[in-house]
């Protein structure tokens, strides 16, 4: 629904990607890091990398703890307890000399945030969204420590990978804006309702099919998708993230031995003697730190950087952008406590460029430390900063960019939900289905099928909540494509342990990313809170099950209407028709349980439909103000 430019900016708003790693170095996989939430009385599988046939050794500060060897591949795996939910606590890892430490980490549940770019469209603005209603109040009051969320980079990949990038970020005023709005607003209701700590993992991908999201082996069951399969199979290059990792080896991490100019941060290259240069230059600058900055968590910013860059404090890498997609992101990187125990540091910046303009192109202003505890308290870092050039592009391998794109079968379960198994999710909420409207059919059955492969690639029978497409005048709508794709979303209801939310009164006819995310969050909140955590709320609206006729009227009846029948306004949106097939508006009345639909004219209904069009009336809810979904229903 939008390219893939835009949506890798949007992406990288909110997370520092992929870490250069030297062979045999220790690590854990980027999903157990800093200030992640661990789901609570369960096993935890901690992954990562390591020197072949070495001994890694797990200790938790609430009592676990786990050894393991690392494999030939220097691969590592272990399981690590977990408490009661509420304790919090850090993890350290040692290997040998080296130790790696996950610190704030809290216990609560964790949930999986897919879909497309309903599900990526973030709280605040950003390139191609203008925020959510109210985005600003938002924002202000989003302090919410016990809310956390992890981005997954967007990465298609040939064969399923077992690492991504990213990191955990705290939800606060200074972070909200970038987080997915959907699942925001999920969470929020969560910790509301006293269900927190709670972590969202969201991986999401704009304007994507429902089949890249599939393994191979789930999607066995449609031979339209084995030609792809095989091809993508038979052909398959080093994946995309293979060659990228090979990029970034060849790299030089220090600045080469050559002249240092002095130059005006921010600088553009074309300005200041590296005009038509692509490649490699390195920054560096010393910072006194301030006393109220000493030992103090605080946030680097940079500005936009064009266009990928790594960034060093003192020997030590502290984060970087390093996919494309990245040249008008402004950059801000989390400085740990520890880092600011000194009273000064050295600053380097490794910036790489593919093409056209290079360089800081952001405003002086946006050049900055900030203490992340108090943010008016700033130091700037405009000004003076020494560059040395390195290698230019061409003596580089070359940067890859073809992956043959996101909309192949299996491409983005391979590339970013693969990554993220094993993992004890609590469960997932899933806003896709826009890019199969046209192929309804197969979507009834694709979809459970994408339900069912989640389960048993997870080992488990997670709870699955979705969203049913909202209401928007699509340019290229053919007869009932829209409704017959809410029929086919429906139809994973029949699933156990699914739900779905319904947003025919939260739509815009005219934006497909409308800007109520507000009540879709807060409908899957309620399907949590009543199907997974037990608590007594009304969480969906009416759903039609039979029609019976009754005279020259049809009796509709619901499944389990809990809150009641209304109609709301003039009760538009119901359609009758007769043998022939042509319907014609009706007049609806609530009888109890039931609603009754007559239309004059149609003497003896055989069909009944309502909300039947892409941007559709709707009249019908409960209670608790939740909307009926679309129906379709007939009769002998």
């Amino acid at each position: 629904m939008r390219n893939r430019l835009a949506a890798s900016i949007s992406l990288l708003l909110t997370v520092a990607l992929a870490a250069q790693q030297e062979p045999g170095a220790f690590r854990a996989h980027a999903l157990f890091s800093d200030h992640m939430v661990v789901p609570p009385d369960s096993t935890l599988p901690l992954r990562g990398d390591g020197a072949a046939g070495a001994m890694v050794r797990v200790r938790a500060s609430w009592g676990a703890e786990s050894t393991v060897t690392t494999g030939r591949d220097g691969r590592w795996r272990c399981n690590l307890t977990t408490p009661p939910r509420g304790t919090t606590g850090e993890i350290v890892l040692t290997c040998g000399t080296a130790s790696v430490t996950v610190r704030d980490v809290v216990v609560g549940d964790v949930w999986l945030a897919s879909g497309q770019s309903n599900m990526e469209m973030p709280v605040g603005k950003n390139p191609w969204s203008a925020g959510v209603r109210d985005h600003e109040a938002v924002v202000a009051a989003a302090d919410l420590p016990q809310l956390r969320v992890f981005t997954v980079p967007q990465v298609a990949s040939d064969r399923p990978l077992d690492t991504c990038a990213g990191r955990w970020i705290v939800c606060s005023p200074a972070t909200a804006a970038a987080f997915s709005a959907t699942a925001f607003f999920f969470g929020r209701d969560l910790l509301a309702a006293g269900k927190g700590p709670i972590g969202l993992v969201v991986s999401s991908w704009g304007g994507t099919i429902a089949e890249a999201w599939v393994r191979d082996s789930g999607l066995a069951a449609f031979p339209e998708f084995a030609p792809a399969l095989a091809a993508r199979q038979a052909g398959a290059a080093p994946s995309l993230d293979v060659l990228r990792q090979r990029f970034w080896a060849a790299l030089p991490v220090t600045a080469p031995n050559g002249q240092a100019v002095l130059v005006q941060v921010p600088d553009l290259w074309s300005r200041s003697g590296l005009q038509d240069f692509d490649g490699v230059a390195f920054y560096q600058r010393e910072l006194a730190l301030p006393e109220a900055f000493r030992g103090k968590a605080c946030w680097l910013e940079l500005g936009a950087l064009d266009d990928m860059d790594t960034v060093w404090w003192g020997d030590q890498r502290l984060a970087g952008s390093e996919q494309d997609g990245a040249w008008a992101t402004a950059r801000r990187y989390e400085v740990p406590a520890d880092r600011t125990a000194v009273a000064a540091a050295v600053l380097r910046l490794r910036l790489v460029d593919t093409g056209g303009e290079g360089g800081f192109s952001g405003r002086a202003d946006d050049v900055r430390l900030v203490l992340a505890s108090d943010p008016t308290q700033v130091l700037p870092l405009a000004g003076p900063w020494s560059r040395t050039t390195g290698p230019e592009l061409a003596k580089l391998p070359q940067w890859p960019r073809n992956d043959g794109g996101p909309n192949r079968p299996a491409v983005l379960w391979n590339g970013m939900i693969a990554p993220l198994l094993p993992f004890p999710f609590t469960g997932a909420i899933w806003y896709q289905g826009e890019s199969n409207r046209h192929r309804h059919d197969q979507y009834a059955r694709l979809f459970p099928a994408l339900i069912q492969d989640w389960r048993r690639a997870g080992g488990n029978t997670m709870p699955f909540y979705f969203v049913q497409i909202a209401p928007y005048g699509y340019r290229d709508e053919r007869g009932e494509t829209t409704p017959l794709l809410r029929q086919a979303q429906a139809a994973a209801l029949a699933l156990p342990g699914t739900g779905m939310v319904v947003t025919l009164d939260c739509g815009d006819a005219g934006d497909i990313h409308p800007i109520d995310k507000q009540p879709v969050g807060a409908r899957l909140a309620l399907l949590a809170r009543a199907k997974h955590y037990g608590d007594d709320v009304v969480c969906e609206g009416p759903r039609a099950v039979a029609a019976e006729r009754s005279g020259e009227a049809l009796r509709i009846t619901f499944a389990e209407p809990v809150g009641g029948l209304r109609l709301v306004g003039d009760g538009g949106g119901f359609e009758v028709a007769g043998a022939d097939g042509r319907f014609v508006p009706a007049v609806a009345k609530v009888e109890g349980d039931a609603v009754r639909v007559r239309a004059d004219g149609i003497a003896v209904p055989q069909h009944v439909r309502y909300a039947w069009a892409a941007v559709p009336q709707w009249s019908l809810a409960n209670g608790a103000a939740l909307p009926a979904a679309p129906f379709h229903l007939s009769i002998p």
